[in-house]
């Protein structure tokens, strides 16, 4: 049985008499919102989250599972993540099983001529609901929905909000967390939400500049994919590049040939220790040679972008963090 997603979204109780559910959809953060709501609809039961490789690992897994009922909990509930076409035949099996037992698969895209869509679709006893991405309004309608009881929520905020979520509807449910942890007087002040935001945007852009260093590309990708880079914020993305492979450029300055490690904890001026890890990883991947024609590339990326020419500096910019993830110093 198919359900509409907003209908779920609003009222999560139209699914609680299903067996089994199936989410799916490009759309990750309205999957995780519905995922969250549905465990907590059934909050009393005993939660088994299963993935990919565990099937891999073990193909009864489910079954077993299913079979398996705690005897301090009534219920239980499974969670599929990845679910795919291959878990098809082992949900048909389990369909008459009358063990308490939910089972919720969160899939990504399934086209119309899945097997797996197809079959939840013509069941009137399964559930099945598709997650689009959200367009504009709709991620308004949530910001106004989370903040209905805070004063000076009006379009202007929202619209600040909207705009450091790269249109994530992910990124908005975060940082409407932090806004209502921040704010627990319920009264928004425009200029203390904008330095919260901005505060979260620095931090996130750091995750996408060392997952660059460290050559981590899926990393990146997901962080680039709900990052909002902004024109204005263009030289702040290159000094932060800048800033770390010249720290980086520091460390292999003072090591006089001792263990890097030891470098690192007696440079000067100190490293902060929250950041001693991450460049104890990047030390490994970047000898002094290739720190140099880092810190080249970063200064002829920002040298051309002062150069005004018809390129877009955002465009520089993003290019410019996915080649030095892949070790490459191409300027177009």
């Amino acid at each position: 049985m198919i359900f509409k997603s907003f209908e779920v979204e609003n009222n999560i109780n139209i699914i609680s008499k299903f067996k089994c559910v199936l989410i799916y959809g490009e759309n990750i953060g309205l999957k995780d919102d519905i995922k969250k709501k549905f465990v907590i609809l059934n909050k009393d039961a005993e939660l088994i989250n299963l993935y990919e490789e565990d099937f891999l690992k073990n193909k009864d897994i489910l079954t077993n599972e299913t079979q398996n009922i705690s005897l301090f909990t009534r219920e239980k509930l499974i969670i599929i993540n990845q679910a795919n076409e291959k878990i098809l035949n082992e949900i048909e099996s389990l369909l008459n099983n009358t063990t308490p037992v939910k089972i919720l698969l969160i899939s990504e895209i399934l086209d119309k001529k899945s097997k797996l869509r197809s079959f939840f679709e013509k069941k009137k006893n399964l559930a099945v609901i598709a997650c689009y991405n959200d367009t504009e309004i709709t991620l308004r309608n949530l910001v106004q929905k989370e903040l209905n009881n805070f004063k000076n929520i009006n379009k202007d905020t929202i619209n600040m909000i909207i705009k450091y979520s790269n249109l994530n509807r992910k990124t908005i449910l975060n940082n409407l967390e932090k806004i209502k942890n921040y704010f627990d007087k319920k009264i928004l002040d425009y200029n203390s939400l904008e330095s919260l935001l901005n505060a979260d945007r620095n931090e996130i852009f750091e995750n996408i500049r060392d997952a660059a260093l460290v050559g981590e590309k899926n990393r990146l990708n997901e962080l680039m994919s709900n990052f909002n880079f902004t024109p204005e914020d263009t030289y702040i993305y290159l000094n932060m590049l800048n800033f770390r492979l010249s720290k980086l450029l520091d460390i292999h300055r003072q090591n006089l040939g001792e263990n890097m490690d030891q470098t690192i904890d007696k440079m000067t001026p100190p490293i902060f220790w929250k950041d001693k890890p991450i460049y104890r990883k990047l030390i490994k991947k970047w000898d002094k040679q290739r720190t140099i024609e880092g810190l080249t590339y970063v200064g002829k990326i920002e040298k051309k972008i002062r150069s005004k020419s018809n390129l877009n500096p955002l465009t520089l910019v993003k290019n410019s963090i996915t080649n030095i993830c892949s070790n490459s110093w191409n300027i177009f």
